[in-house]
């Protein structure tokens, strides 16, 4: 397990790829207070190859939208609905950026981002929610990556077990179905204590890198985790490593982030 103080990025290893899945929690800490500026700053340290970001709250409200069955905005600019916390970031460290709608309130919004600093193209956006009373969604890019294309999967999956169940299998099948081969890493916040997602990602052919390498990652609750809720799955690449994160992000938000080092094979 690697220090937190260490630097996470070996430049002599260029097919070595860092992953950050991270739930922001709207930008507050465990507690309630707002931690943003904190989350930003800790970001721009960790120099990450993808982030995989859920609840990214938006911080400057549009005006009123109406909206689609599926939850999205009609008639609104791109720009204006999603000037939240995952575009702050991707500004200040130019990065590229691929944003997911999942929540739309009067008063408050979000939803999953995919950042990186290589080419990211668009894959798509779905909503998975299994039931009205929670809005979850599938976010997918593709990062050109050593002269290869990588698809990200970034997905904040429901609270209960039949719900996350019948979401794991429409992600499963979108994989097997639109991306069958090279690399692939999917993350994101499961809420998945129970483990149920490895035996069914294992059938399609993806690793869950924590798992893998016998570690103990337990994301939640943030000061004293107890619980394996975030995940990441990886096909066709190697897990390297599952990084410990610093103890200071225990009071950014609930869940602690996850770190991966990989290894594009």
């Amino acid at each position: 397990m690697r220090n937190p103080d260490e630097p996470l990025i070996d430049t002599s290893h260029s097919n070595e790829f860092i992953a950050v899945s991270w739930n922001l929690h709207k930008g507050r800490s465990p507690l309630g207070f707002q931690a943003w500026q904190a989350m930003q700053r800790w970001v721009q340290s960790i120099h990450a190859d993808a982030y995989f970001l859920q609840e990214a709250m938006a911080r400057r409200l549009p005006s009123p939208v109406l909206e689609s069955s599926f939850g999205a905005p009609l008639g609104d600019p791109a720009e204006d609905v999603w000037h939240c916390q995952a575009t702050e970031i991707a500004q200040s460290l130019q990065l590229q950026i691929a944003l997911g709608p999942n929540v739309f309130k009067p008063s408050w919004r979000h939803g999953n981002a995919i950042l990186s600093p290589h080419p990211l193209d668009l894959g798509g956006r779905w909503d998975i929610s299994a039931h009205r009373f929670e809005r979850r969604g599938l976010l997918v890019a593709r990062a050109s990556f050593g002269g290869r294309a990588v698809t990200l999967l970034c997905a904040h999956l429901a609270l209960t077990r039949s719900a996350r169940m019948r979401q794991m299998q429409w992600i499963a099948h979108w994989i097997a179905k639109e991306a069958p081969q090279g690399p692939l890493v999917l993350a994101g916040d499961f809420n998945d204590w129970r483990n149920d997602s490895v035996p069914i990602f294992a059938e399609h052919g993806l690793q869950e890198v924590a798992t893998l390498l016998g570690e103990p990652a337990r994301t939640f609750p943030a000061f004293s985790p107890a619980l394996a809720l975030d995940k990441m799955f990886v096909r066709g690449m190697e897990p390297v490593e599952w990084i410990q994160p610093a103890q200071e992000t225990a009071w950014l938000s609930d869940h602690l982030p996850y770190i991966a080092r990989l290894r594009v094979e």
